[in-house]
């Protein structure tokens, strides 16, 4: 080993620092240098000094990449995150990695459990356990084989190849871990792939955990099962969930949630338990983003009404209401509010309509051409019979001639005069038979 440059620091033969205190330099550091022990201190075996004395981060091992230690807090954003990495590719809209800061913040010294669906080149693997440190299980699941060559130093990231819609994807990751703190969908942005996904995974979210799904940009395009006004898109199955969170709201006559998801769940063929639906605490839409919280169903109801003060100048009565409980049975009864009883949702009502609307207009093109072949095939067939009639016409016209022809020889003379000859030639006919 050889002296370092370093105080409480030793150099091995590659010039790789193992640190022990970065108090005491030997020579002045620039600001530069300062934040670098600063962003390494906590890194051991990652930084080393060039030879112009300049601290560097190491990057001749693969998978080799600085982490901050379990029980270590960083401030680093995860946009910051994202702009310093080097490692495997990850890619993410701007926006998001905004607004991740101010949703996934309350997450970061918990002992966080993550899936991601849909990893592609695997970097936000590398990038998950910078920002949660003390992560206890970070499980990414994409469908692409080549995923399977994907490596990690952290030992808690686990990577499983698989549609995780399958029942045997599913299985395989429920047994990483039987719940998760946040669930990140960026798998094929497909409206069915992405309700499906919900409907599965959504169960297994811890209480207080957090669902996103990513990309709903593409729910606005045909490719992606989707459409403007689709009524079975990714994005307006999520609309619908804000109905679902304000059930005790509807004041009509109906079991369960999972009444108004019937039609959107039964064209994806995919189902979801109603007590699922009411563990739903929020749901915040961003750009290309929802976000669904969950919470015990207990604590998502309106709850206790509380009035605080105790000056009523205006209007008078409320300090009785203070801590009275909101139920169903306060709600206006909507039984003949024609928007509130309807059988499914307009928009699935216009789509149905336009179907049978279109299939009726089918049923009469259709229709109206087998009239046209029959009337083309009755005038064919009326040509046919005049065609006959003529002839048959032409020939009774000739057989009446042929009887008059033949009328007028039996009245004639020579017909007369010929009768004894005829006699005799039929006598000789019966004689030499």
């Amino acid at each position: 080993m050889q002296s370092s440059h370093l105080a409480g620091a030793w150099q091995d033969q590659d010039g790789w620092h193992t640190r022990r205190s970065h108090s005491s330099i030997f020579w002045p550091l620039s600001q530069h240098d300062r934040v670098r022990i600063a962003f390494y201190q906590y890194s051991p075996g990652f930084f080393r000094v060039n030879s112009q004395r300049r601290i560097v981060r190491r990057h001749s091992q693969r998978n080799q990449y600085p982490r901050t230690p379990k029980g270590i807090m960083t401030t680093d954003s995860l946009r910051h995150l994202y702009d310093v990495h080097t490692g495997k590719v990850s890619d993410k809209w701007e926006i998001y990695l905004e607004e991740y800061g101010r949703i996934l913040d309350p997450y970061r010294e918990k002992s966080v459990r993550l899936l991601e669906i849909g990893i592609q080149n695997g970097g936000s693997l590398e990038i998950w356990p910078k920002y949660f440190p003390n992560a206890s299980k970070l499980v990414g699941c994409d469908i692409n084989p080549d995923c399977a060559a994907l490596r990690y130093v952290d030992p808690n990231t686990r990577v499983i190849v698989g549609d995780a819609n399958a029942i045997e994807t599913y299985a395989t990751i429920i047994n990483e871990s039987a719940t998760f703190d946040i669930i990140i969908d960026d798998g094929s942005h497909s409206s069915g792939d992405i309700i499906k996904s919900f409907c599965l995974y959504f169960p297994v979210l811890a209480q207080g955990g957090t669902f996103i799904a990513e990309d709903l940009h593409c729910s606005y395009w045909k490719d992606f099962e989707g459409g403007l006004f689709d009524p079975y898109s990714s994005i307006s199955f999520f609309k619908l969930l804000i109905d679902i969170l304000n059930f005790e709201h509807w004041g009509v006559d109906t079991p369960d949630r999972l009444g108004l998801l019937n039609g959107i769940l039964s064209h994806h063929g995919c189902t979801i338990q109603p007590g699922s639906l009411s563990e739903i605490r929020s749901i915040e839409f961003i750009n290309s983003i929802c976000v669904i919280r969950k919470q015990p169903e207990a604590s998502n109801a309106l709850g206790q009404r509380i009035v605080a003060g105790d000056e009523e100048l205006v209007i008078q009565g409320h300090g009785s209401l203070h801590q009275t409980r909101y139920s169903r049975q306060d709600v206006p009864p909507q039984a003949n509010n024609p928007w509130s009883t309807r059988s499914a949702p307009p928009a699935e009502s216009v789509l149905r309509t336009e179907q049978s609307l279109h299939a009726a207009e089918v049923a009469l093109l259709d229709r109206d051409k087998k009239i046209r072949e029959n009337t083309k095939e009755i005038g064919r067939m009326s040509k046919l019979a005049q065609d006959l009639q003529d002839a048959l016409r032409m020939q009774q016209g000739r057989a009446d001639a042929a009887e008059e022809v033949n009328a007028a020889l039996l009245r004639s003379k020579s017909w007369r005069l010929t009768t004894p000859l005829r006699q005799i030639a039929a006598l000789c006919r019966r004689i030499f038979k």
